[in-house]
């Protein structure tokens, strides 16, 4: 069964792949590409960024972007992501200058926190989308 409108799970994937991707090619605007992985004071909007982080956002965004249309993927890769998202929160809750590659400030944290979140979000909402959808297959027939 297709349906030819996005449903929210498939609307907040989508929203918060161009976020991301929105932030990530923000941030090369503020860091460029020298000093990939350092700790420099370089600030979007109140929160750190480094090239590395800017990568991982770009990245992750075209991921959520990508698999908005798809509803059987949706929920495998918005679990990937919002599993590394809630992983870049526990390792930047560290505040260990040796693990924060990503030049994290509790700004960012809380960023990749609400990102996880909206990851769950949306793998719960895809699981709910697959049911109804089983559900309306099963009294058509």
């Amino acid at each position: 069964m297709r349906r030819s409108r996005l449903r929210w799970p498939q609307v907040l994937s989508l929203g918060t792949g161009l976020f991301l991707l929105l932030w990530g090619l923000a941030g090369f605007l503020v860091t460029g590409v020298a000093d990939f992985a350092g700790q420099a004071e370089t600030h979007l909007l109140g929160l750190r960024v480094n090239p590395l982080s800017n990568v991982v956002h770009v990245v992750t965004g075209l991921g959520f972007i990508a698999v908005a249309p798809r509803v059987r993927t949706l929920a495998g890769v918005g679990l990937l992501l919002a599993g590394l998202y809630l992983v870049m929160f526990g390792i930047g809750s560290a505040d260990d200058a040796s693990t924060n590659l990503l030049n994290v400030n509790t700004g960012t944290n809380v960023l990749h926190l609400f990102v996880g979140f909206a990851g769950m979000a949306i793998v719960q909402g895809a699981a709910w989308m697959r049911q109804c959808d089983k559900v309306a297959a099963s009294r058509q027939s």
